[in-house]
């Protein structure tokens, strides 16, 4: 993921992170506004709530997480972390639909995704990695092992950087990044009369990561807005105490996200109602795009659709099979579903489904299974 353009920046930086720093400066930097390390202080303290909120949702280490930010954004000043807000040097590929910035990678110019906010560029690095099978492994490992995750990373090809893993475990021990990593499973400490929150803008509306449990009151008293008005927009009780690290807004929700995220694929223990909230979106609406009722039963895999109405579908049981010459005879594996069966052949649910004259979705080890291939 990072460019052979970028390598003496990190070079650079891990030189300045143990301490190497060269002795003479020019003109040029001679005063500058923060020092290197000062920056990546500044970076950790911004955007821990995030990475540790984010531990908890998907099992990234937050060091891992924040560590790839340093990295990748050189602290958040790189060209597409302050042109495109991408902290994490992730390229459109396939499939992607939201904006698009180009930039020099290795001998060409690559596209890259483009983000409103840096919030939604955390969002979509959880995403990254969860959605694709390449690091499908690294969820085995406890989010304390930040060392099987940096080589991890490295050997399922996030980045060509031959040093990679060794840079993110310098950084993570330097800036002791890994305790943060035990806070998903901490209460964390009861805010005081001193609230310390870290301000983020997201979807156009104003939100706060808090270090400690809060109650709407204490928001309330912080931000003067009223603890009602907190109820209705998060979902929460006035009587509920809010855990560390968990997004507050100060506003309403949207009707739909920006044009950065438009999709979101369900992982097992998400909600509706957890979507709607990691995104800033209106429940009701929400529902809507997709098509769904209040009962409606979130399944791990579906497609949920942020920005846009869910497409209609034509009749399924009027379309015709694809051609017999790509058919493919298949014996179904251990953890295989019908959503990774259909994204590996790419084919359809509803095509396997019809093919193997299948009622349910559940699949079970050793069946056989027909499967229409492009």
């Amino acid at each position: 993921m990072s460019t052979k353009s970028e390598t003496l920046l990190i070079l650079l930086l891990i030189c300045w992170l143990g301490g190497a720093a060269n002795s003479t400066a020019t003109a040029q930097d001679a005063a500058p506004a923060i020092s290197e390390a000062e920056s990546v202080i500044r970076y950790i303290n911004t955007y821990k709530g995030i990475a540790i909120a984010e531990m908890k949702r998907t099992q990234i280490p937050a060091s891992i997480t924040l560590a790839q930010g340093i990295i990748e954004s050189r602290a958040g000043n790189s060209y597409l972390a302050t042109k495109a807000r991408n902290h994490f040097g992730i390229k459109c590929h396939k499939g992607w639909k939201g904006m698009r910035i180009f930039a020099k990678d290795d001998l060409a110019k690559d596209c890259f995704r483009k983000y409103k906010s840096v919030y939604a560029s955390f969002i979509d690095h959880s995403n990254f990695l969860t959605n694709n099978r390449r690091y499908s492994h690294l969820f085995q490992l406890q989010t304390s092992d930040y060392k099987q995750w940096a080589k991890g990373l490295k050997e399922a090809g996030y980045a060509t950087e031959p040093a990679y893993a060794a840079h993110l475990t310098t950084i993570i021990e330097n800036y002791q990044l890994h305790a943060l990593d035990q806070q998903a499973s901490e209460n964390g400490c009861n805010c005081a009369e001193r609230i310390i929150a870290t301000p983020i803008n997201f979807n156009g509306i104003r939100t706060v990561f808090f270090d400690c449990k809060i109650t709407l009151a204490q928001v309330q008293q912080a931000y003067k807005v009223n603890a009602g008005k907190l109820s209705g927009f998060n979902g929460f009780k006035l009587t509920d105490t809010i855990p560390p690290h968990t997004i507050i807004y100060l506003q309403p929700p949207k009707k739909r996200t920006p044009p950065d995220i438009t999709t979101h694929i369900l992982q097992t223990g998400e909600t509706y109602q957890s979507v709607a909230r990691l995104y800033g979106i209106n429940l009701n609406s929400l529902y809507k795009k997709n098509r769904l009722s209040a009962t409606g039963k979130p399944q791990p895999g579906e497609t949920v659709f942020l920005r846009n109405a869910k497409p209609r579908k034509p009749n399924q049981a009027t379309l015709p099979l694809k051609n017999e010459s790509t058919l493919l005879n298949y014996t179904v594996k251990p953890g295989d579903t019908l959503f990774t069966l259909a994204q590996r052949f790419n084919t359809s649910i509803d095509t396997i489904k019809r093919a193997n004259k299948l009622k349910q979705d559940k699949l079970l080890t050793g069946q056989k299974l027909k499967i229409y291939t492009d």
